[in-house]
């Protein structure tokens, strides 16, 4: 839609980069080059650039031109482009290519036509019919727009017209890929011996192959865990949108090809399901490049960067808010080393979002601690951390018993309004850092008290003030907002509502809020950020997955079997057809977009199995396991998890709850932090009748 004028979306899963310009002034003569580079300039941004067409490297089967034209008082538009030669006839309303004709009439001076070239067929719409024509296939890649003006007796100036708007997208025209990518031979061969993992009314997960109804074909096919074939599904941009958001759509890995080499001494989770295995080896490559100096910033190498964001050369940079989700969901027990780095780096640097930065900061230290017993970060940065833990108490209004937060954690861009300036899923990572402070200074040999009980009378005002009997839920805002008056429903919140490591839901409001997930909130593609709002933006009505692991923790605690299982699948889905973790999905047709390579959403993956699945639970003692392992991932195994000083392979028995857990064959309640060396740990599980 632009300007009321609404452009027809036909190929919009084909198209794999897009182009444009606005408001451009229309000469005599007007030509638009097509090929394109870019560069990286002052972060955030990159640069286009027009290049020859002999060096352009985003060459496509296809191209799609969409074109918005103020024709001004111009009698006749000449417009060349992928091989053809219109003409709109002013006087007549007519559109001409070759001996074909259609009317075209403007609104108020403006046209609207879309070419699309795919191989020999060139198509051409806007008119009352569609006009088509077959040749060569041979065509120049530019749009040359001329106009004509000046009839007899006319008094009109030239230079009238404008160029209102004008797309350039390249597309993909194939169903199936080519034979050197993936033969027809080996694509019967996987489908053929294909089992079901998952399936819905719109997409369906084979152990070997994905089929999708948004995505269309070609399917996705997964050779090996770290070998996918499939096609770009996402339409890469290099200019901002003409929103307030920030929003761009980046590609990493162009092409329908992906690879990963693993290696046996890492972190592994593996099911034997190759495409359970392969989201999982995609989220490992998602943290390879978050690791990477290659999208690191300038003092950040060796640290785990939020996100690819631009791609190499400029990543996204290491974030308070990010760093607190990814400890959170278990990245300390993948690299405590990459770990350390960063929550070191936070206390005095990294990006900041909104008033959750400053609870973000004191949570991963303590995390960190839970998974490393690192008192030495400790002891180095007592007196930063102490600064911390004092800024988060500045924020405490001691009369409401909460923290002043006007924006929910989710949300960076804009207030939670509705909330009243006491946004829910803030408010408990504040708890939750009272917490943390509390453990902390206790650690250090410091008062700690006063932090227990801030962090309590916050518990005490979260479970009175929030729940919501009528709706079931946690609201937004507290008792006396318009979100408690009007039941709304905050994702991030009501995640750590639920979520047992902090103990706010009880066992009869969890099983509501779960029911309200899977009867009103919950998509096919996800669980989406702040549903009951009218915008629809990369904050509002999408799918941010890093903020299902609650969710999932709580299926697994109920029994919720197949809710379990389909959040794992809706991730499946979106990591093996687009072959990376983006940072957002639409809750209404799936669709991938924004940031590619996106760290949180990785580990958020990865989360779902470790603490989903496996239900793996940590205290300053040691960790344990009670999770609930679904009969379709009972031959689950974890390989080289890295507690403290000891590395642990994690096996399984039966399906259904983890009802005992041994160590080396002899049975355990826990896991105590100081065992060192190799250890194998098998849990048994059964399901209750």
């Amino acid at each position: 839609m632009l300007n009321g004028i609404k452009i027809a979306q036909e190929n919009e899963n084909r198209k794999i980069w897009r182009r444009e310009w606005r408001y451009q002034k229309l000469g005599r003569e007007n030509d638009f080059s097509i090929p394109f580079e870019y560069k990286t300039t002052v972060w955030p941004d990159i640069e286009m650039f027009d290049v020859e067409e002999k060096d352009f490297r985003f060459k496509t089967e296809g191209y799609e031109v969409c074109l918005v034209l103020d024709v001004g008082m111009n009698h006749a538009i000449y417009i060349r482009t992928l091989g053809i030669s219109l003409i709109w006839d002013a006087f007549q309303n007519k559109l001409h290519l070759n001996d074909q004709e259609t009317y075209l009439h403007h609104q108020n001076g403006v046209i609207q036509l879309k070419i699309t070239r795919k191989g020999t067929e060139c198509r051409v719409q806007g008119g009352e019919r569609e006009l088509n024509i077959y040749d060569s296939g041979q065509y120049d890649l530019n749009v040359q727009i001329d106009t004509k003006c000046g009839n007899a007796g006319a008094f009109e100036s030239e230079n009238n017209g404008m160029l209102v708007w004008m797309e350039v997208c390249g597309i993909h025209t194939a169903d199936e890929y080519k034979e050197e990518i993936i033969s027809e031979e080996t694509r019967r061969e996987l489908v053929c011996k294909d089992k079901l993992f998952f399936k819905n009314d719109h997409y369906s997960i084979y152990y070997n192959h994905l089929e999708d109804e948004m995505y269309g074909k070609p399917d996705a096919y997964v050779i090996s865990p770290e070998h996918i074939i499939s096609a770009q599904r996402v339409t890469e941009e290099f200019q901002w949108r003409h929103n307030p958001m920030g929003d761009m759509t980046r590609v990493l890995n162009r092409g329908s090809e992906w690879k990963r080499e693993s290696s046996r001494e890492e972190f592994r989770i593996s099911t034997g399901i190759p495409a359970v295995d392969a989201a999982f080896q995609i989220a490992m490559d998602v943290l390879d490049k978050a690791k990477s100096p290659q999208y690191a910033f300038e003092g950040e190498q060796g640290m785990w960067s939020a996100g690819a964001f631009q791609g190499t050369g400029m990543g996204f940079g290491v974030w308070c808010r990010d760093t607190m989700q990814m400890l959170l969901r278990g990245i300390g027990f993948i690299e405590p080393g990459i770990t350390r780095r960063t929550v070191e780096y936070i206390l005095k640097s990294g990006k900041d979002n909104a008033v959750d930065g400053l609870a973000a900061v004191v949570i991963s230290v303590w995390e960190y601690y839970l998974v490393s017993h690192d008192r030495e970060l400790l002891l180095k940065n007592a007196d930063t951390i102490k600064a911390k833990i004092q800024q988060c108490e500045k924020v405490f209004n001691e009369e409401k018993g909460l923290v002043y937060a006007a924006f929910c954690s989710s949300n960076d861009a804009y207030e939670d309004t509705e909330a009243g300036g006491y946004a829910l899923s803030t408010e408990i990572y504040f708890m939750y850092a009272f917490e943390c402070a509390f453990n902390i200074l206790k650690c250090l040999g410091e008062p700690a008290e006063h932090y227990k009980f801030l962090a309590a009378q916050m518990l005490k005002m979260i479970r009175n003030k929030y729940w919501n009997p009528t709706a079931g839920i946690f609201t937004s805002g507290p008792n006396g907002s318009v979100a408690f008056k009007d039941e709304v429903w905050e994702t991030a919140g009501e995640e750590g509502a639920v979520w047992n490591i902090w103990g706010i839901a009880s066992e009869e409001q969890k099983n509501l809020i779960m029911d309200n997930l899977e009867h009103k909130i919950i998509t096919p593609y996800g669980i989406p950020l702040m549903p009951g709002h009218l915008e629809k933006t990369h904050l509002a009505r999408s799918v941010w997955t890093v903020y299902t692991t609650g969710y999932a923790v709580a299926a697994a605690e109920l029994g919720k079997e197949e809710l379990l299982v389909t959040l794992i699948a809706q991730q499946i889905r979106n990591a093996v057809f687009n072959k990376t973790f983006y940072e957002v999905y639409n809750a209404d047709d799936g669709r991938a977009w924004r940031w590619p390579a996106q760290t949180w959403n990785a580990i958020g993956y990865i989360s779902l199995l470790l603490s989903g699945v496996f239900g793996l639970k940590k205290d300053i003692e040691g960790i344990w396991f009670e999770g609930f392992i679904p009969t379709v991932l009972s031959g689950i195994r974890i390989f080289n998890l890295r507690y403290v000083n000891m590395c642990l392979d994690v096996s399984s028995e039966g399906e259904g709850k983890i009802v005992k857990m041994t160590l080396n064959g002899v049975e355990v309640k826990k896991i105590f932090w100081n065992l060192q060396g190799h250890h194998k740990v098998k849990l048994i599980c059964r399901k209750e009748d």
